[in-house]
């Protein structure tokens, strides 16, 4: 009977050690994983034209950001109709973006605010004369 006893006890303190050690671990796998500075997001993109226009230059800057920098086209122009890639380059890991285009005469349409870490394609359409857009 004592050695009945002296079993249960032992198996109950091994179950809860298993039961303990187990939950400590799981809980430092989900500390460990939810760290944004594990994180990475793609800046990425593809553009999709339905403005009406051909597209002869894109740019992109952080939102704030005073300039615009290089054209970022991928192709020579892209019609209306027409998609290419835009893929980064860049260091700047903002997730903010405004982006800008221009036809051949030079006009330019500005697109701000756009969250690059959660679009992968952008259709960028005039309405009017407005520049409006659609996510992906």
């Amino acid at each position: 009977m004592k050695r009945m006893k002296f079993f249960s006890v032992l198996m109950v303190f091994s179950l809860s050690v298993f039961i303990f050690a187990g939950c400590g671990s799981s809980s430092a796998a989900n500390d460990s994983s939810s760290t944004d500075k594990d994180t990475v997001y793609s800046q990425d993109f593809t553009i999709v034209n339905e403005t009406g226009i051909e597209i002869y230059a894109v740019f992109v800057s952080p939102t704030g950001e005073e300039s615009w920098g290089e054209d970022i086209l991928t192709t020579d122009t892209l019609p209306t109709g027409s998609t290419t890639d835009i893929v980064f380059d860049s260091e700047v890991e903002e997730q903010y973006w405004d982006l800008m285009i221009a036809d051949s005469e030079g006009t330019t349409f500005e697109w701000s605010k756009i969250d690059l870490f959660s679009v992968s394609e952008i259709t960028l359409k005039l309405d009017n004369g407005n520049p409006t857009a659609s996510f992906k």
